[in-house]
């Protein structure tokens, strides 16, 4: 059995039959369905908006609706038919192989770009089998690379934090493993264009998990990023 990993997100690897290889992350402005995550493996349920967090937490910006942009998507990852969604498969969908795809590593970008101001969306992924997955959620360039294996860091173009085996890092250089417990499933993701700066903070109780200060965003629009992979799934 294969798996994915940061450095190389290889297209082969298998589940158990109750446990599909799927992994969703969703936006909605919805404020109305914030109720709790269902059973099951199927994510893309509406996450709650601006106005539903605790006490006023959310960041004091408009929240963002994020479509994806299907032309930067893994072959592997499918999105729901409006773009707002997104799962892993097991196998790689027959799609064009354009520049701006990526190949190696299962990413793929909204299709929004800011190059100033400040913004927010948030991300929620669902299923209890997500403990048993790695995925990375942020902030990438216009121009981050999209064939090959990807350094997943700002080196690279790409500001984020990833979860995988139980624990959540930011994806510095080296990364910085962070004492955050449970690990999240909605994180706000909060780009700030002026100040260069990138933070994400716990959708159920607004704590700050990360923050990237003096990001080299080089000029470049700003794109979110998403990366969705899969770790051996434990036989019962």
């Amino acid at each position: 059995m294969r798996s994915c990993s940061l450095s190389s997100c290889l297209p082969f690897f298998s589940f158990q039959a109750d446990l599909s290889a799927r992994l969703s992350e969703s936006l909605s402005p919805d404020p109305k369905e914030n109720g709790s995550l269902p059973p099951g493996p199927e994510l893309g349920k509406a996450c709650p908006g601006l106005s539903s967090a605790p006490d006023g937490l959310a960041p004091s910006v408009p929240a963002v609706k994020v479509t994806l942009d299907a032309d930067t998507a893994h072959p592997m990852l499918v999105l729901s038919q409006d773009q707002t969604s997104v799962r892993r498969e097991t196998e790689w969908q027959q799609v064009p192989d354009t520049p701006e795809r990526f190949d190696t590593c299962c990413c793929v970008l909204g299709r929004e770009e800011f190059r100033e101001g400040r913004h927010f969306w948030e991300v929620e992924g669902e299923g209890e089998w997500l403990k048993y997955s790695w995925w990375a959620v942020g902030v990438a360039r216009a121009s981050v690379k999209r064939k090959g294996e990807i350094n997943m860091s700002p080196e690279e173009g790409i500001w984020a934090v990833q979860y995988d085996q139980g624990q959540l890092k930011s994806l510095t250089s080296p990364q910085t493993p962070l004492s955050v417990s449970p690990v999240p499933t909605r994180i706000w993701v909060c780009l700030d264009c002026t100040q260069q700066q990138v933070s994400f903070i716990n959708a159920d109780n607004g704590v700050e998990i990360f923050t990237f200060t003096a990001a080299s965003f080089n000029g470049e629009s700003m794109r979110p990023w998403f990366c969705l992979g899969t770790n051996p799934v434990p036989w019962a």
